[in-house]
């Protein structure tokens, strides 16, 4: 199929040779963690005026979307975003990724056991270690784990970051806030991810 006569297919990712060969056949995959970003860079929402920022996804896993200088980034094997999978308890409790004391073994354990704001502040960790690496703008909060508790993750998180603030004697912390528009904002984000390279628009 010839993707510049053809309508492009947005679809699931599907391992091993399909995977491989999606673009010879016009067809698209779009990994669901960086389309809420897109469509917030792309919106005249609250990210709209920051250059950088970051989505954090916490459902059944954790993932993040980042958007660096105005673009997605997806890193050099579009493995940027694996966010869940950083260590910040040694020889914590086991992760499905193999390692111990993952941040997204640690929330969902917390949610797991109830205890929302101790998740809160565990993800806040890992969003001060991003806002400390990255120095981004923003830290925008999805997924439906998140939408069930939306005031303890934002107050949990946002109160990670102030203390990161007053510690390096920063003006102020790097804001938190709920990404807008929900699944149907995931949803909007892909296609416009999708469509943009079509419409002479790229992303990183």
């Amino acid at each position: 199929m010839d993707k510049d006569t053809n309508a492009a297919a947005l679809g699931l990712a599907v391992g091993g040779v399909v995977e491989g060969d999606h673009e010879a056949y016009g067809a698209y995959g779009v990994n669901g963690v960086y389309a809420p970003p897109w469509g917030s860079a792309e919106s005249s929402g609250p990210a709209s005026s920051s250059a950088s920022f970051a989505y954090l996804h916490l459902g059944t896993g954790l993932g993040a979307g980042l958007v660096i200088g105005g673009a997605v980034h997806r890193g050099a094997r579009t493995g940027a975003g694996e966010f869940g999978h950083q260590v910040i308890q040694l020889d914590g409790p086991p992760c499905g990724c193999g390692n111990r004391g993952c941040i997204e073994a640690l929330c969902l354990a917390a949610v797991a056991r109830g205890a929302v704001d101790e998740a809160a502040r565990v993800l806040g960790a890992g969003a001060a270690n991003l806002a400390g690496l990255l120095d981004i703008d923003l830290v925008l909060l999805g997924g439906r784990t998140v939408a069930a508790h939306p005031k303890a993750f934002v107050r949990g998180v946002g109160a990670v970051l102030d203390e990161r603030a007053r510690r390096e004697g920063t003006t102020a912390a790097v804001p938190v806030r709920i990404a807008p528009g929900g699944e149907r904002g995931v949803a909007e984000g892909a296609a416009q991810l999708l469509l943009a390279p079509l419409f002479g628009r790229a992303d990183g």
